[in-house]
């Protein structure tokens, strides 16, 4: 069962992310903050991180960049989640390392969508 690792300082969204993935079968961490997540992180390599941008004290940019840089999580696919979803915003994610895209507010089509993408290509 593949596990993926939910960060978003928004409770709520965090939530029906792991409500939506967790009724389809997939296994959720979940963290509200990047120190949070980077502490799963040295636990556990997940199969994707789904991580929202806009977050107080530390953004997930910068935990991007983070598991960018660590080998052990280099390949593992990163889906930015945000609300700032203008092609600008989309295109700087894909540049700095973001394997995919779910804008906010999310639909549980386009968030499982974006995951099975991101599971296909992995396995690929």
């Amino acid at each position: 069962m593949p596990q993926i690792l939910i960060v978003d300082d928004e409770i709520d969204d965090c939530d029906a992310m792991a409500e939506i993935l967790g009724d389809c079968g997939y296994a959720t961490l979940k963290a509200h903050t990047v120190d949070a997540a980077l502490a799963i992180l040295e636990e556990t390599t997940p199969d994707i991180i789904l991580s929202d941008t806009m977050m107080p004290a530390v953004d997930g940019g910068v935990l991007m960049r983070i598991a960018r840089g660590d080998r052990r999580l280099r390949k593992v696919p990163f889906v930015t989640v945000s609300a700032k979803a203008m092609a600008r915003d989309k295109a700087e994610a894909f540049a700095t390392g973001a394997s995919g895209f779910v804008p906010k507010p999310f639909t549980a089509v386009d968030l499982l969508a974006e995951v099975m993408r991101q599971l296909a290509r992995k396995a690929a």
